[in-house]
């Protein structure tokens, strides 16, 4: 690991546990064991290194996709695979992530924005090819599903809004995933989705 994807590794995790607004480059020279004169040698300002940890961050997830795309043997498989990533970034992330993007850094909000629209295009393309294997019902519009999907795992980030206590965030997120997918999977992939929740130890009653 080069230094500058050290920086862009560990100002992640700074702004995923207490927020970007938080993070000050002081905090990142510290924890990355460099200078702030080499920090600011690598990113000018904390405007680039929150652009560019964004970016980093998109390039990881579409990594993983990647491999998981590959190794699965179908799309439900899939579906699943991308959901595990998802909801590991949910556990790990400050309420207050995106909250500060938007509020402070616009440019990089929109960067990330647009790489939202990129993931849904992709998910509409999974569900559409599993349509093609028989496991999503025939009258499904996929670029519809996919973005109300994407929609509700983004207000969940809000959980201070959630009116039931005794539920954590990632039971929550278990809850909407599975009612999503059981909602448009035909008894074939109906099958799967059972199966995997019972392998995963998912409470089956979200």
């Amino acid at each position: 690991m080069d230094l500058r994807e050290k920086i862009l590794r560990t100002s992640m995790g700074l702004m995923m546990r207490i927020g970007p607004q938080s993070v000050t480059m002081d905090m990142v020279a510290r924890d990355c064991g460099i200078s702030k004169r080499t920090l600011y040698e690598t990113f000018p300002n904390k405007h680039n290194l929150i652009c560019d940890v964004i970016e980093y961050n998109q390039q990881q997830a579409n990594a993983k996709f990647t491999q998981i795309f590959e190794q699965s043997a179908n799309s439900f498989e899939a579906l699943m695979g991308v959901y595990t990533v998802a909801r590991e970034f949910i556990q790990k992330t400050s309420p207050v992530f995106l909250t500060d993007i938007k509020r402070l850094y616009p440019e990089a909000f929109d960067e990330y924005k647009a790489q939202e629209l990129n993931q849904i295009l992709s998910l509409a393309k999974i569900i559409s090819k599993a349509k093609e294997e028989g496991l999503v019902l025939p009258g499904i519009k996929c670029k519809i599903a996919a973005y109300l999907f994407t929609n509700s795992m983004n207000n969940l980030h809000h959980m201070q809004d959630f009116p039931f206590p005794e539920y954590t965030a990632a039971e929550v997120f278990d809850g909407a995933f599975l009612n999503f997918m059981r909602g448009m999977a035909t008894t074939k992939g109906q099958k799967i989705i059972e199966d995997y929740a019972a392998k995963n130890l998912i409470n089956k009653e979200n």
